[in-house]
């Protein structure tokens, strides 16, 4: 009774820490666009003007609007308690976690002890780089740092829980299995895609949809976009992203886009198509809505011209779509053996 009492409450925390990570990653989306000046936090209007700048070249023309010194303040404020309050929950899952394993051979030991690391790996890095904090390699490794802890700590709790159940060994299920792994992948590259447009701010870059800047295919430097290190940084004093530059990771990003809404479109068709047997439909159904949502996420953050509470609901849309993915791969995966 005690043994299964803590079993219950392993799943409660890594649950928890769960959710924490999600409002982690999505205040921290919230603080990297609203700390830029850019994306309009008012609309229809930008910045209390009636019309937000119609043609990327305004928008690149457009000074930025550094936040006052007390915003910045309370923002990295929370940040750092989010970060602390994560610390601890992962130091008592890890703990637990060694506990029960005394009891029960396949308790999760190695992932729980992985995030402890990656989270104070992370709040070290934060802490080393504190004077180049808005670097766009240095705000990537946050954000990506940030949704693999969620990914993981959502694994977690999906082999702990009893609700999604693992469904029994069967030919779909196998036939399923590579193709949400690929899935996995696809939105993972699309979240680096788009990680890399929002810290280098290019979201802006393509005003109009679905052509960009009034043509299909405009003109773009890829050299410059993806230069992974810059002398100078964006530090609200200049040094964005030039536009030619900007322009290819926003194009870049709307092609991954296309390929994974094409790819995991018909990934969750295909599981609503074959899943009756096995009860896969609802998780079809899960993906296939996220899938869509984000996608329209996508195209309303543009052709609004990026209001912040739009770009920030893309972002959390994002991660709710590789946490569906994550659940659908425990699905079809193999039952863990007693």
């Amino acid at each position: 009774m005690l043994s299964r009492s803590r079993h219950a409450k392993f799943f409660r925390l890594a649950l928890y820490a769960a959710l924490l990570a999600y409002v982690s990653v999505l205040f921290a989306a919230y603080t990297r666009l609203s700390q830029a000046g850019l994306g309009c936090p008012d609309w229809p209007g930008c910045y209390g003007k009636l019309f937000a700048p119609l043609t990327a070249q305004d928008l690149q023309a457009a000074p930025l609007e550094p936040p006052k010194p007390e915003d910045r303040a309370w923002k990295e404020m929370v940040q750092r308690y989010i970060a602390g309050a994560m610390g601890l929950m992962m130091i008592r899952l890890a703990a637990l976690g060694w506990r029960l394993k005394k009891h029960k051979r396949s308790q999760q030991v190695l992932i729980p002890a992985t995030v402890l690391v990656l989270v104070f790996a992370l709040t070290l890095a934060g802490l080393l780089t504190m004077g180049k904090q808005f670097k766009p390699l240095v705000m990537m490794m946050q954000l990506l740092g940030g949704m693999t802890i969620l990914a993981l700590l959502w694994w977690i709790a999906m082999r702990e829980q009893r609700f999604w159940r693992s469904v029994a060994p069967s030919r779909t299920a196998r036939s399923l299995r590579p193709r949400v792994v690929i899935a996995l992948a696809l939105v993972a590259f699309q979240i680096v895609l788009g990680g890399w447009s929002m810290v280098n701010y290019a979201g802006l870059a393509c005003p109009d949809f679905p052509t960009c800047q009034g043509v299909w295919w405009p003109e773009m430097d890829f050299l410059d976009a993806f230069a992974l290190w810059r002398d100078v940084g964006l530090d609200y004093e200049g040094g964005l992203l030039n536009l030619l530059g900007a322009t290819a990771v926003h194009m870049a990003h709307r092609v991954g886009a296309l390929i994974t809404l094409l790819y995991v479109g018909w990934l969750a068709l295909r599981v609503l198509r074959v899943g009756f047997e096995e009860s896969l439909c609802r998780y079809g159904m899960l993906v296939l809505a996220i899938l869509l949502a984000e996608s329209a996420l996508g195209v309303v953050e543009v052709v609004a011209h990026l209001p912040l509470a739009v770009a920030v609901a893309h972002h959390g849309m994002a991660a709710l779509l590789l946490l569906s993915l994550v659940t659908l791969y425990h699905v079809v995966r193999p039952p863990r053996t007693p």
